[in-house]
């Protein structure tokens, strides 16, 4: 099924198709004087309507308190979204998870909190958690190599090789040496980039051999790149889980908006933005 389908079934189910029906028959009655026809044809009243959505459908405004990393994500899903449920609107702060978190715990009527930022999301969790929080995507870090060639096949396999990493001091750094860590490889890298873009643009380059970066941050340098996946990557991986924080005012929408981002349409978006299902 594919997308637009999937939104199409979406607005059939909730919101029914109208029966369109002309003015009922009148009753017999006796012979009298002729009526005057209408001026305006009869085809003019008759009106087709969808009528408004059931009580329980998503309405009004719901507000999103989002990672930054999941801004293009998000702009692709947020319309599916309101087209399915088009008495919803969604609103969208992007930042940083600490940040946002310190809004909700303020009192700030927040709808959705949405980070991979896991001392925030505990924060918002233990302090205004209106329900059970969804893990909607994943994000690890992955070995990025060229397409063109297959020299590099494991963790095991960057011992030897021209690695590029981030910086420390940034989340594709920080990742990149917790997961090398856990994996018990010691890397000597070749360079150290302020970014990930700069590290993968070594690789495309042909200045290095791989790079370890997030899977979201190769997918979006290009296709002359492609990933290796490896175990302790994927058990660290950055997740992203949805809170319902209770300072809400949109509860409906809300709930509805947390459902749909578990969705088997959202998993496919997440999926081409390189987001693992939850």
């Amino acid at each position: 099924m594919t997308p637009r389908s999937l939104t199409l079934a979406a607005v059939a189910v909730t919101f029914g198709l109208s029966a369109c029906s002309g003015p009922a028959a009148p009753l017999a009655s006796a012979p009298g004087p002729a009526s005057t026809p209408p001026s305006t044809p009869a085809a003019h009243h008759h009106q087709h309507s969808a009528g408004p959505p059931p009580s329980g459908a998503p309405a009004g405004v719901i507000v999103v308190h989002a990672a930054d990393p999941l801004r293009d994500t998000l702009t692709r899903l947020i319309p599916k979204f309101e087209e399915a449920f088009p008495g919803a609107r969604v609103t969208v702060e992007y930042g940083a998870g600490l940040e946002h978190a310190q809004h909700v715990l303020h009192g700030m009527p927040v709808d959705v909190f949405l980070s991979a930022d896991a001392a925030a999301t505990g924060m918002v969790t233990a302090a205004h958690d209106r329900g059970t929080p969804a893990v909607v995507a994943r994000n690890p870090i992955v070995i990025a190599v060229p397409r063109t060639r297959d020299r590099i096949g494991a963790i095991g396999d960057l011992r030897n090789a021209k690695v590029a990493l981030c910086a420390e001091a940034t989340p594709c750094g920080r990742g990149s040496r917790a997961a090398l860590a856990a994996a018990a490889v010691d890397v000597r890298p070749a360079s150290v980039e302020p970014d990930a873009a700069t590290a993968l643009a070594r690789v495309s380059s042909g200045a290095a051999d791989a790079a370890l970066a997030y899977r979201t941050e190769v997918v979006a340098a290009g296709h002359d790149l492609r990933t290796v996946d490896f175990e302790q990557a994927v058990l660290l991986a950055d997740v992203y889980t949805a809170v319902r924080p209770s300072t809400g005012v949109n509860t409906v929408g809300a709930d509805a908006l947390v459902s749909f981002l578990s969705s088997a349409l959202a998993r496919h978006i997440f999926a081409d933005a390189g987001l693992s299902p939850a």
